[in-house]
């Protein structure tokens, strides 16, 4: 049979079990269960960040998510953001193509609210291919996600379009939502030509990552 996937393209397979008999083992079986269920918190975090993706779609953070989330319900942890780090949202065009970012997130002792500092240089391909784009658009999506309950809190926060001669630090205080235990944040940037974003094609001169997560203590 011909199957057509987002991830691998079309491609000829024969049906599952028409060769042989699929038989399960115990251990296959808890792993689909796993999996799953995995796709609860997986799925709390893509919806968050969807309206943010509608210029910047494709790769495979649906997936790692899932992954990241079995492996944690596998060692019979809780789910929770520990372990993701800096993660492309599509390896296809990942954010070191055009800079990278450099941020430092300080939450204050009482958990209330976020410090951050951020600022990030271009790629050397960047800067030989920049065309005519003068400045960058960055969002900041500050997640914080409540896996228990199944329920998430998001925090845009768009900073003021940068000349990519301004090599000046953005510095600002995000406030953490009442009983939010955890925070994810992702990055996103945008090329603009003029003050206007550069949108002659989907993910082109356009980046989004995770940049940072912690747990309160």
């Amino acid at each position: 049979m011909e199957v057509n996937s987002v991830a691998y393209g079309k491609h000829t397979r024969s049906p599952r079990g028409s060769k042989t008999r699929a038989v399960l083992n115990s251990a296959m079986k808890a792993h689909g269960r796993r999996l799953r269920k995995s796709n609860i918190p997986a799925k709390l975090i893509v919806d968050a960040l969807q309206p943010f993706r509608e210029n910047f779609k494709g790769g495979m953070f649906w997936q790692r998510l899932v992954k990241h989330f079995a492996a944690q319900a596998k060692k019979g942890d809780t789910y929770s953001v520990n372990g993701i780090g800096n993660w492309d949202l599509n390896d296809m065009y990942l954010t070191s193509r055009l800079m990278t970012p450099d941020i430092e997130i300080t939450p204050n002792d009482e958990f209330s609210n976020l410090k951050i500092t951020i600022n990030y240089t271009f790629s050397n391909r960047f800067l030989k291919r920049r065309k005519d784009i003068t400045s960058f658009r960055i969002t900041l999506i500050f997640l914080f996600p409540d896996f228990k309950n199944n329920h998430i809190i998001t925090t845009p926060v768009v900073l003021p379009d940068k000349l990519l001669t301004d090599s000046a630090w953005y510095a600002f205080i995000v406030q953490i939502p009442r009983r939010a235990n955890s925070y994810l944040v992702c990055f996103k940037a945008e090329a603009c030509t003029n003050g206007e974003l550069n949108q002659i094609s989907p993910n082109v001169d356009k980046a989004m990552c995770l940049i940072g997560s912690g747990i309160k203590t």
